[in-house]
């Protein structure tokens, strides 16, 4: 039976062996916007317009600068974001926590030894928990959706890069909130539940630090002479 450092190790050498990037990255939520519905006939559409956040990511690259056309990027982020207005809040208080797996397909529009720029899609899955210390006690969704994405990879080493990217994306959202009614006056002290449907749409900016395992620039060429198997000696 294989041990846990064994079964870490299993899991991450393929990874390693492979010529990729891995480092980190730091997600800027420069917009990001909300619409959202509910099944609950009490409550009407609302929307949420959030402050810039930023977060922390890990990320694995297939093609940080080799000298191919295509990419694909994995992204494992998280991001704390902090409200700016909404047409249904009663606290400035809410805030929350996201959890994205972002999927990138990246195509080269012009790479050479030393920079790599590319374009390309991407796929997004998301799960968010929110919560407020007024009308809105918890709040979770979990959604996917789609981007547009062009980036930028820069050689510092033939170890160590920087990249940045920007991206435009929407989603789709479903979840479930918990709150209390609110009268106009006071706020009750009974809890309802709702189903809620909606979408984020918003513009991201990453920024990232990668290390280079096996990648080169230029591919090794195989060698056109094939030794003869008879002894020129003989």
């Amino acid at each position: 039976m294989l041990q846990p450092k064994h079964l870490v190790g299993s899991l991450l050498l393929p990874l390693l062996i492979q010529a990729a990037g891995i480092g980190f990255s730091i997600p800027l939520n420069i917009t990001e916007k909300e619409r959202i519905s509910y099944s609950d006939y009490r409550l009407d559409s609302a929307t949420y317009t959030y402050k810039p956040s930023t977060g922390l990511g890990f990320v694995f690259d297939t093609n940080v600068g080799k000298d191919r056309d295509f990419s694909y990027r994995l992204n494992l982020e998280y991001s704390l974001a902090e409200i700016d207005s909404s047409s249904r809040l009663y606290s400035d208080s809410y805030s929350k926590h996201k959890y994205s797996i972002v999927n990138t397909f990246g195509f080269s529009l012009y790479h050479n030894r030393y920079i790599r720029l590319w374009v390309g899609p991407r796929i997004n899955l998301q799960i968010e928990h929110a919560s407020s210390s007024t009308n809105i006690r918890h709040y979770n969704s979990y959604g996917i959706g789609f981007a547009a994405a062009a980036g930028l990879n820069i050689r510092l080493t033939s170890k160590m890069a920087l990249g940045v990217d920007v991206d435009y994306h929407g989603l789709r959202m479903l979840g479930g909130e918990s709150y209390r009614d609110y009268d106009g006056a006071t706020i009750g002290d009974t809890t309802y539940y709702t189903v809620l449907t909606g979408s984020n749409k918003g513009t991201t900016a990453r920024f990232y630090f990668l290390v280079k395992f096996g990648e080169q620039y230029e591919q090794n060429k195989a060698s056109t002479h094939t030794p003869s198997i008879i002894d020129p000696t003989l």
